[in-house]
């Protein structure tokens, strides 16, 4: 019966050893599988960091530092968490500075869909908290609803009037009116100037903002209607409804984010509930007892989303966000904020694939190198045990590698450097297996067994040590995968696939081979 087994079980490995052959030489393994940023080279974004908002609300320039320093690192693992738990391939980001401006640099390798890769990165959840202006109009204030202005004028030139909507309804939010206004030629010449008369002629007309002494106007042209021109006035209100909530010169914005949750309102209607950190919620606390009886708004994409009314100091460290939603949208909204609140926004200022520089001589260095390991091996086990033992362990390692190939074709591995490392390092890993069989056969041989018994009882004495310990190394391997950073996901990801192989594929070979190699060459000790 026990013969049977292990008859069985060589059948089964040969039948699969069979079967990994043909995919490696009719499904083209070696030219056609997934590579990392590292091997197979891939695409490289540029993005621009816009801190334009933090210069504003810091004016002391260590203030400003410290805070871009927060901001950068944010970013960076908000990215890597995005593309890691995506299962987008191999990557680096990075944070550098060009032309004395930041930009994080980010390669991705094995992608097939880079505009996917593109929209992932640049979703950004922007929350800021504003509170109603009761201060003095200051000209830095005045400056920023320039800002404002001249961003709006920008987005209509160079994406539509759809692009600030969120900007425009409803109108308190910003404090921006919007009113169709028609005017004559004669008027417009003031607004635009001179030049102006060729463009009309043509029908394309640039929006123009102009300087007034309560708001920036923003005029787009809709056409003509017999003798009057059709315009929409865009009006900045130089006064603002509302400005960013602070507290001792703080910005109470979405940096301290960590989580989101969906609830439900006291009203019944879906809700989601947002968390910060303590910092945030000491300062959550000051500001609603210092605006207590009055709105504070909650923006997210610079639309708002909620605008309520603060009855009693909050300072439980959750702020909960109601805007009539059905729960699929609350859910969205949760699962977008807990993909990444991005403290500032980020804009694509270049493409260009990546060479794989590295994959020729680092693959052709890490063939060499396991070779030599292998022989090495081969060579340990013929001086410490013999030829039958060594030539076991041999053909042991080729399953494991056959094995290795089929898996990674299979299931479409990606195979980075880091992978490569985690490969070469298993391969001195898996023959300790071999080890602790070979020295059980030996105590049973020694104490009178037969070839066939000392096999089968040592190999069944030895897969106890050989299990626990593969088991121990997988938890480590699975510790580092959950990790999520990409080098150490990628080991720990080849460690678990080279685990899974020694003792489902690997170990179960070794007494078969035994059995029909010592049988063969009439071994008797």
């Amino acid at each position: 019966m026990e013969l049977k087994k292990y008859l069985t079980t060589f059948y089964v490995i040969l039948g699969f050893l069979i079967f990994s052959i043909f995919i490696i030489i009719f499904k083209g393994w070696f030219t056609q599988r997934r590579q990392g940023l590292d091997l197979a080279g891939g695409v490289r974004l540029l993005y621009l960091m816009d801190f334009s908002q933090y210069k504003q609300n810091y004016k002391d320039q260590n203030q400003f530092i410290q805070q871009r320093n927060k901001v950068i690192d944010i970013v960076e693992k908000n990215i890597d968490a995005r593309i890691s738990k995506l299962w987008v391939s191999d990557y680096n980001a990075r944070h550098v500075v060009l032309w004395w401006k930041d930009y994080i640099e980010i390669e991705i390798g094995g992608i097939k869909d880079v505009e996917y890769a593109k929209k992932l990165i640049w979703k950004t959840v922007q929350m800021t908290f504003k509170v109603p202006f009761t201060g003095q109009l200051t000209q830095d204030i005045i400056n920023q609803r320039q800002l404002l202005a001249e961003k709006i004028l920008n987005l209509i030139k160079t994406k539509g009037l759809d692009s600030v909507s969120d900007y425009l309804i409803p109108p308190r939010a910003w404090n921006i009116n919007t009113s169709p206004v028609e005017l004559s030629k004669q008027d417009i010449v003031k607004i635009f100037g001179e030049d102006i008369t060729k463009s009309l002629s043509t029908g394309y007309v640039y929006p123009k903002l102009v300087k007034t002494n309560n708001s920036f106007d923003i005029y787009v042209y809709n056409g003509k209607d017999k003798d009057k021109y059709q315009f929409l006035k865009i009006s900045v209100m130089k006064k603002p409804t509302r400005v960013d909530a602070k507290y001792n010169g703080d910005l109470l914005n979405g940096e301290r984010f960590k989580m989101a949750t969906v609830s439900r309102a006291p009203s019944g209607e879906s809700a989601v509930n947002i968390y910060f950190d303590d910092k945030w919620r000491d300062m959550f606390c000051k500001l609603t007892a210092e605006y207590l009886h009055q709105p504070m708004a909650i923006f997210i994409w610079n639309r708002l989303v909620t605008d309520p009314v603060i009855q009693t100091q909050i300072c439980g460290g959750v702020a909960q966000i109601t805007w009539r939603y059905t729960p699929e949208q609350a859910e969205k909204l949760a699962e977008d904020l807990n993909t990444g609140a991005m403290p500032v926004s980020l804009k694509l200022e270049q493409e260009q694939k990546v060479s794989p520089l590295l994959w020729e001589k680092a693959f052709r260095n890490s063939l060499i190198a396991a070779w030599v390991w292998v022989v090495l091996i081969f060579i340990m086990f013929l001086v410490a045990y013999g030829f039958i033992y060594a030539l076991v362990t041999l053909l042991s390692l080729i399953i494991f590698f056959l094995a290795l190939g089929w898996f990674i074709k299979l299931f479409d591995v990606v195979l980075s450097l880091s992978a490569i490392w985690a490969i070469l390092l298993n391969i001195g890993m898996a023959v300790d297996a071999n080890v602790i069989i070979y020295e059980r056969i030996r105590e049973e041989l020694a104490a009178g067994a037969s070839w066939r018994g000392a096999v089968i009882k040592g190999y069944e004495r030895s897969l106890a040590a050989i299990r626990d310990w593969n088991l121990t190394t997988g938890f480590i391997a699975l510790l580092l995968f959950l990790v999520w950073t990409n080098i150490f996901k990628w080991f720990g990801t080849m460690m678990m696939i080279n685990i899974f192989i020694v003792l489902v594929v690997m170990v179960p070979s070794i007494p078969v081979l035994l059995i029909w190699l010592g049988e063969r060459f009439n071994i008797k000790k």
